[in-house]
C-alpha cells in the first residue's frame, strides 16, 4: 500500500510499536523525536533492536546518527548499533510487516514530502522476505562491522545494563558501590587503562575514571561529560569517546560480556550466603 508524508511517519511508528521479537531500522540519518522515543520505550525489553545507519567516517564528517539518539538507544536493552558505509536505503521492519521509505528517521523529515510502501509478511511474503534477505546482505557485507559474534546478540536474552552516567552506578537497576564496580573491572582481561585524551597508559582500567590526572584537571575546568576525546580507554585505538562512553564499539561489546560474566559470579556468591 502506498503511503505519503505524515501518514508515512505514523506507519513507521506502528512498525516500532508492533515489534514483538525483532526490529530493524535502516536509516542513513537518525535524529529521533519524542514520539519515536516513546514508541521505543514502550517495547518489551527482550525485543532485539538493530539500528543501521550511515558510516561517514571515510569523508571526515559526523556519523549518520546524532549524539542524543546514540545515547538514547544505548540506554535501552538489547540494542545493536551498526554503521554501514555508503548506506542510502531506508526501511523499517519487524517480524510482521515492513515499510520501504524515502524518509530518514529524523525530526526534519516530518515536514518533508516523503513517499513509501508497506509490506505485510503474510499477504506479500515473497516481497517481505526479499527485503529481509537484502538487509541480511547489508549486514554481511564488508561495508559494516556486524560480525558473526555480534549477530548472535539478536537472539533474545535477559538484558544486562550498566548505568554509570549519574552519581551512582546501577547494574540491572541495582545500586552498586564504587569499590565493587571497580573490582569487577579488575576481572576484565585488561592490563591497564588508556587515557582517552592523551593515550597515557599509566592509569588503571576503570570506565568511571578514563582520564589521567593531568587530563582530568583540564577536563574539570568545563566538566562536560560529552566533550569528544580521542582514544578508547581499553584498546587505545583512535575513536571518538567521551567521559560517559570511553570505549570503542568493539571494546564496549567485550567489556559488557566480561562484566556480565563477573556480575553473575558475584550474584551467585550472594545467593549462597
Amino acid at each position: 500500500m502506498f503511503i505519503a508524508d505524515k501518514d508515512l511517519k505514523k506507519e513507521i511508528i506502528e512498525v516500532v510499536e508492533s515489534s514483538e521479537k525483532i526490529l530493524f531500522v535502516v536509516s542513513p540519518y537518525i535524529d529521533i523525536d519524542d514520539s519515536t522515543k516513546k514508541a521505543f520505550k514502550e517495547l518489551h525489553d527482550d525485543v532485539s533492536k538493530i539500528i543501521i545507519y550511515r558510516d561517514n567516517s571515510s569523508v571526515n564528517t559526523a556519523a549518520g546518527i546524532s549524539e542524543q539518539s546514540r545515547r538514547f538507544f544505548k540506554s535501552l536493552p538489547f540494542v545493536e548499533l551498526v554503521a554501514v558505509k555508503d548506506l542510502h536505503a531506508k526501511a523499517y521492519l519487524n517480524e510482521r510487516f515492513a515499510v520501504i521509505s524515502s524518509m530518514n528517521l529524523t525530526k526534519s523529515s516530518n515536514e518533508n514530502f516523503e513517499v513509501g510502501w508497506n509490506i505485510d509478511a503474510e499477504e506479500e511474503s515473497e516481497d517481505f522476505f526479499e527485503l529481509w534477505g537484502y538487509i541480511m546482505h547489508i549486514l554481511e557485507s564488508d561495508k559494516c562491522d556486524f560480525s558473526e559474534e555480534r549477530f548472535k546478540n539478536i537472539i533474545p536474552k535477559k538484558p544486562f545494563i550498566i548505568d554509570k552516567e549519574g552519581p551512582k552506578v546501577l547494574i540491572n537497576g541495582r545500586e552498586v558501590e564504587d569499590e565493587v564496580f571497580r573490582n569487577l573491572h579488575k576481572s576484565c582481561n585488561v592490563k591497564h587503562g588508556i587515557c582517552i585524551r592523551c593515550s597515557n597508559t599509566s592509569l588503571e582500567f576503570y570506565t568511571r575514571r578514563p582520564l589521567c590526572l593531568s587530563c582530568f584537571k583540564e577536563w574539570n575546568i568545563y566538566k562536560n561529560p560529552y566533550f569528544k576525546e580521542n582514544y578508547c580507554h581499553r584498546c587505545g585505538l583512535e575513536f571518538k569517546t567521551d567521559l560517559n562512553s570511553p570505549l570503542c564499539d568493539s571494546c564496549n561489546h567485550v567489556f559488557l560480556f566480561e562484566m556480565e560474566r563477573e556480575w553473575k559470579k558475584l550474584m551467585n556468591i550472594f545467593k549462597t550466603k
